[in-house]
């Protein structure tokens, strides 16, 4: 099989809050399971699960969590308990800092991902914030989808309650396979230059024994000629390297119909 028929027979990999895939992760242990995300979008692709809460180390069950509105430019939202106020603002920061590092680094193929509305760690938009005096307003983002599309400004991100909307789902499919066929024409593209400058050094090379062979000295004549042809023929075998042929067709993929 080829490199880019294998390439082009791989899933397509999207990120997901775990809680929307059954896993009990949330603060209360239970889970919030979208029937469309597993029924439906589910068996077109493999989803990469992330619970920030519970990889950072809260657990589960644990105190739930708020976003308090901060008068830090460069931290306008402290994430913190709603009992005890304790701020885990800067460890959520640092942990997702490193998980999205993991997450460039261990998934390369990643097309897009599927938030979590209204969490203080997930939303994308409209999560709700608090003043100290605990008035709520819904201006927030979660602080670890603010981190995740700071770190992937181009990645196709949505949240499970907009998906709702048959338009908005249409939108993010599309995206998300439009991500994916820029992300293997991108892959040929570097992949045949680099054939291309292996080749053309090569080539030089090449030229170079070639234009040396002939100032070798004794012998001389017919003999000598045929003696250095073959050997620049006999190093031309050893260095060959196969380059990707250009008119290679480039993958494609069926985007799934989805109701």
């Amino acid at each position: 099989m080829s490199g880019d028929s294998h390439h082009a027979s791989k899933p397509i990999r999207i990120g997901i809050s775990s809680c929307l895939l059954g896993q009990e992760v949330r603060f209360d242990g239970g889970h919030k399971r979208d029937p469309f995300l597993i029924d439906t979008l589910g068996p077109q692709v493999e989803w990469v699960p992330v619970c920030p809460e519970v990889e950072m180390g809260l657990g589960t069950p644990r105190e739930t969590l708020r976003l308090v509105r901060s008068a830090d430019p460069a931290h306008p939202f402290r994430m913190v308990t709603t009992r005890t106020a304790i701020d885990h603002t800067d460890a959520m920061n640092r942990w997702a800092v490193n998980r999205l590092e993991e997450l460039a680094t261990d998934e390369p193929d990643l097309c897009g991902y599927v938030l979590k509305k209204d969490s203080p760690s997930c939303g994308m938009e409209r999560v709700k914030t608090y003043s100290e005096r605990g008035m709520p307003e819904r201006n927030g983002r979660g602080l670890y989808a603010t981190a995740l599309m700071q770190r992937f400004p181009t990645l196709p991100v949505e949240e499970e309650g907009r998906l709702k909307d048959p338009r908005l789902r249409e939108n993010f499919i599309e995206r998300v396979f439009a991500y994916r066929r820029l992300k293997d024409l991108s892959a040929r593209v570097v992949a045949w230059c680099a054939g291309q400058v292996s080749h053309r050094a090569q080539d030089g090379t090449l030229r170079a024994l070639d234009d040396a062979l002939p100032r070798a000295g004794p012998p001389r004549g017919e003999g000598a000629r045929d003696a250095q042809t073959r050997a620049a023929r006999g190093v031309r075998d050893r260095v060959h390297v196969h380059a990707p042929d250009r008119g290679d067709a480039a993958p494609s993929y069926q985007r799934p119909e989805l109701t």
